[in-house]
């Protein structure tokens, strides 16, 4: 579904400016399902577990430098999308350190 929207959006822009969608640098930034479950392993009460992570809407976030992220955010870490409901706000961060 996100690739049907993100084609009829481009679409929909390049027949009401009469320009292409490169033309006017629409570009995909970053594309994430919306529920994303994975295997991880985490420390729970001092044990390294295995654990199935679901992140309902939302993107973990690694930090800048960890080998796990693309080159492209190396120095600014993951992008960490957090989003919001009809009555919330959506956030846009980047991994830290921390």
């Amino acid at each position: 579904n996100r690739s049907c929207m993100t084609y009829l959006a481009r679409r929909s822009f390049a027949k009401v400016f009469d320009r292409t969608p490169e033309d006017m640098d629409m570009h995909l930034v970053y594309d994430v399902c919306h529920n994303i479950a994975k295997v991880e392993r985490h420390e729970v009460d001092g044990v390294i577990k295995t654990l199935l992570v679901h992140r309902k809407g939302s993107t973990r976030a690694f930090p800048p430098h960890h080998p796990m992220i693309p080159v492209d955010y190396q120095f600014t870490g993951q992008p960490v999308l957090i989003g919001g409901t009809m009555g919330t706000c959506s956030y846009v961060l980047a991994g830290t350190d921390k």
